[in-house]
């Protein structure tokens, strides 16, 4: 998203879950994916899943990161509303049922926020009508994001970003130098 539009930075740098993101992950936490999901009639639930399980550590932890959904659409029952499964962020090897999902009915204009280690999935659109969100995912300032957006973002569609999209773009530095380029700051690599 962030080398298509900019459309999406107040979502992912919105003050609410930048204030929670101060709370559970370490300052300079980073932006791991930003994405416009749809899910359109018929479609059927995506399968319960953490969304930090791609880093290999056993379960019970430490969440490693943090993720947003933001409701384009209301959230119904009906129409594919993200389901989450309540204390599953606990849990070691234990995988849920679905019966066990609850669905985050949400006007639009919503957001849930979840830690990375929380079961969770997108429902069966089961409506006429396509559902669509915007979801930011967060990680850890020292672990490797999902979109490598040093690469993905040109320089050109930089400018003009707030100071906590660019540092959440990796633009930053985790003391005492993860994330340096030639031993300098990554800031200096901008265009003026």
């Amino acid at each position: 998203m962030p080398e298509k539009t900019a459309a999406c930075d107040p979502v992912a740098e919105h003050p609410l879950a930048l204030g929670l993101l101060d709370r559970v992950l370490q300052a300079n936490y980073l932006l791991s994916q930003l994405q416009v999901i749809e899910i359109l009639p018929g479609e059927v639930a995506q399968p319960l899943h953490p969304d930090d399980a791609f880093y290999p550590f056993p379960r019970p932890r430490r969440h490693l990161g943090a993720a947003t959904v933001v409701a384009l659409d209301d959230f119904t029952e009906e129409n594919g509303a993200t389901v989450v499964v309540p204390g599953s962020h606990r849990w070691g090897d234990r995988v849920p049922k679905p019966e066990q999902a609850i669905p985050c009915v949400m006007p639009v204009g919503s957001m849930v926020f979840f830690l990375g280690t929380l079961w969770h999935g997108g429902g069966a659109n089961r409506s006429a009508a396509p559902r669509l969100c915007v979801t930011a995912q967060y990680c850890e300032p020292y672990l490797r994001t999902q979109e490598n957006f040093s690469l993905s973002v040109s320089p050109e569609r930089l400018l003009g970003r707030s100071e906590h999209m660019l540092r959440l773009l990796g633009y930053s530095i985790h003391p005492p130098f993860m994330g340096m380029v030639d031993g300098k700051h990554p800031k200096r690599l901008l265009p003026a």
